[in-house]
């Protein structure tokens, strides 16, 4: 009888956890410690990592390329390390993320006092009826379904849509209910990834649909735009997430171009074949074993030809994801990439493989 009802409270467990999404484009502290209106919350991802990348190599890359996320192997590591303070009242929010790690001496501008500052922003709702805010400061990115906080996703690794789209951004985000299910957001922004670098460009404007189709499913539409001169660049991300008894998914499609305003060649080739294009396709799904362990895969594709990659890259990940307890976790994956150069087409597989210990509160 009593191991009926471990078995029974376990998939209730399970069944809870997936009873509601949230939007993983941007951090969610889970738990934390309350000292009246300020929440502090905290996490740590350790890791060590492998490829294939370095076999048979003379000089020894430092990284594995293509990555940015735990791409650091034959060394433990951290990935990212910080500190959550939210000061919250019924009409003023404050958000400050001191973070560390790899992760960050990877992605933020090193000729500034916010380079260790994942976020660090303000919001104010100026009515006191109406759930509207506005937001200034580093704030997270809405684009792709892949922060950059490991314990809040199916896969520990993220996927190359989240390694060719900002990380964070820096400006006015206004947020305003549509209807009951669809929330929208507008920015006004320094521009693509940057804190001060692009300070000589005009602002880049965004938007985002947030489309809350149930408890168990959230659909967000992204679009970017920005003069940068010589070019415009617009990109749109669409990003699903769902659960389904002890399933998670997550699926993210998007596409960018670099748009030449006096184009090299005429007539313009197809879209998919310009310089200044890319995309990326993907989909991850895990399968929950009991209420503390999971197995999960991801399949995608990214092609950039002319710039970042250079090429077509397939890939696909296989993982298995433990919560030891509280918010302790072990996970460990591998990677699998074919990468299809677009010049020399040349075409080389590069196997990775990583183990990590999080924690957080």
């Amino acid at each position: 009888m009593i191991k009926k009802l471990q078995f029974i409270c376990s998939l209730l467990l399970i069944n809870t956890a997936n009873a509601q999404v949230t939007n993983t484009a941007f951090i969610d502290s889970v738990g934390g410690e309350k000292l009246g209106k300020l929440g502090i919350s905290g996490w740590m991802d350790a890791y060590y990592a492998k490829s294939s990348y370095n076999w048979n190599r003379k000089t020894k890359p430092n990284d594995i390329p293509n990555l940015v996320s735990s791409s650091n192997y034959d060394l433990l590591d951290i990935n990212l390390a910080y500190l959550d303070f939210r000061y919250t009242t019924d009409r003023i929010k404050i958000r400050l993320v001191p973070a560390f790690g790899s992760y960050m001496d990877k992605n933020y501008s090193k000729n500034s006092s916010l380079s260790k500052l994942m976020e660090a922003s303000m919001s104010v709702k100026p009515f006191a009826k109406k759930d509207v805010w506005i937001e200034a400061g580093l704030i997270g990115s809405p684009f792709t379904n892949e922060n950059p906080v490991s314990r809040d996703h199916i896969m520990y690794t993220r996927s190359l849509a989240a390694e060719y789209s900002p990380y964070y951004l820096t400006g006015i985000k206004l947020t305003a209910p549509i209807t009951k299910k669809i929330k929208g957001s507008a920015y006004l922004l320094n521009g693509w990834q940057t804190i001060y670098e692009e300070s000589n460009l005009k602002p880049a404007v965004a938007t985002q649909l947030k489309f809350t189709v149930n408890q168990n499913n959230i659909i967000n539409w992204n679009i970017y735009y920005q003069n940068r001169n010589s070019y415009n660049r617009v990109f749109s991300d669409i990003y699903w997430i769902g659960n389904w008894k002890r399933w998670k998914f997550t699926s993210c499609l998007y596409a960018g171009n670099d748009e030449l305003k006096i184009p090299l060649i005429l007539p313009k080739p197809a879209i998919y074949d310009r310089s200044g294009f890319w995309c990326n396709a993907n989909i991850a799904s895990s399968y929950s074993i009991n209420a503390t362990s999971n197995i999960s895969g991801r399949i995608e594709y990214f092609q950039d030809l002319q710039n970042n990659v250079m090429g077509k890259i397939f890939g696909s990940t296989l993982g298995y994801n433990r919560k030891i307890f509280n918010q302790l976790y072990w996970r460990t994956e591998l990677k699998w990439y074919s990468i299809e150069k677009e010049i020399t087409q040349s075409r080389k597989s590069i196997l990775n493989g990583v183990m990590s210990l999080g924690v957080g509160f």
